[in-house]
């Protein structure tokens, strides 16, 4: 007896395009069975044969440690890696390659990542793994870093990691610290971070329009402060500082009572001719203060304000 012949909808002969056209609409309709699990045993077993030095054919060095591990995994998971070993360069063919910009134990975490899918990012680790990662070009590993670090924003701290995300272009872990800086001024100004940043980084923040303050008195205050935090160098920048006060915003008896009286404005001729500017402002009736237009009469627009809570000191597991 003979076999019968296998259906037509699902056979495919050698590399040949099929020629009827009923070939093409039941080909269609053979559904592609898709294994979720497969990549993940796939390289369960390739971290089992690392782990044992078995078929690695390249050893990655940082410091004193040594990883052994599988060109090709690497190359896959790390475009650092795959134009490393893909391109003309000689650790495409070394069999030891030392990487000297990561210490041995943050390269092992991304490494171990590499074939696990698994990190875990803490207060201690995130400001070398952070950078780590986006050398590595790891992306996924870096934007988990900036959301931990993002759950981590404070008034005594947000400065900090607004400093640290410019320096390693977390473009938007930057905005929302900035953000988180405009937002909860009041308390941050308060901060060592505060006092200790440059006089670039203060006018940056007193000029921006959404700062949240109850008044413009917070943000004469703050500058007062961090001048005299360093008054012999920094009291020279105090005419720079005043251009971004919004003097004309104070009430009357502020300007009078605490403003004038200031040595440090005293001191200054532009200072003065601010404070006059001010002066001036409250002296016109209300109708026409509109007509009086610069930066120091604009009201500042702050955006809605969020709670400030604690620090939060956990982890973040990538998986």
């Amino acid at each position: 007896m003979e076999t019968p012949p296998l259906p037509p909808a699902c056979t495919k002969q050698g590399h040949q395009k099929p020629l009827d056209s009923k070939d093409d609409n039941t080909e269609k309709h053979c559904p592609v069975t898709v294994n979720p699990w497969h990549m993940k045993k796939a390289f369960k077993v390739m971290n089992e044969l690392r782990s044992q030095n078995l078929l690695c054919d390249v050893t990655i060095v940082a410091e004193d440690m040594e990883i052994p591990a599988h060109r090709v995994v690497l190359a896959a998971c790390s475009p650092y890696f795959h134009a490393m070993f893909t391109g003309e360069m000689s650790e495409s063919r070394a069999k030891r390659v030392r990487i000297k910009e990561v210490d041995g134990w943050t390269l092992r975490m991304l490494i171990d990542y590499v074939y696990t899918a698994e990190i875990q990012v803490t207060e201690e680790n995130v400001q070398v793994l952070l950078p780590a990662a986006g050398l590595l070009q790891l992306q996924d590993v870096k934007k988990t870093c900036c959301e931990f670090l993002e759950s981590q924003l404070h008034p005594v701290n947000c400065l900090g990691i607004r400093a640290f995300a410019d320096m390693h272009a977390c473009t938007d872990l930057l905005n929302k610290a900035n953000t988180y800086a405009e937002q909860h001024f009041a308390d941050v100004v308060l901060s060592e971070e505060f006092l200790n940043l440059g006089i670039e980084q203060v006018c940056s923040l007193i000029s921006s329009d959404k700062l949240t303050i109850s008044s413009e008195e917070k943000v004469f205050e703050a500058v007062i402060a961090w001048v005299n935090h360093d008054k012999d160098v920094r009291q020279e920048f105090m005419a720079r500082l005043m251009e971004h006060v919004r003097l004309p915003l104070l009430p009357r008896e502020y300007l009078v009572q605490r403003v004038e009286e200031e040595a440090l404005v005293k001191n200054s001729s532009a200072c003065k001719d601010y404070l006059i500017e001010a002066m001036k402002y409250h002296l016109l009736p209300t109708e026409q203060r509109i007509l009086m237009k610069s930066v120091r009469t604009r009201l500042r627009t702050p955006m809605n304000l969020p709670k400030v809570g604690s620090i939060i000191h956990h982890c973040y597991y990538l998986i």
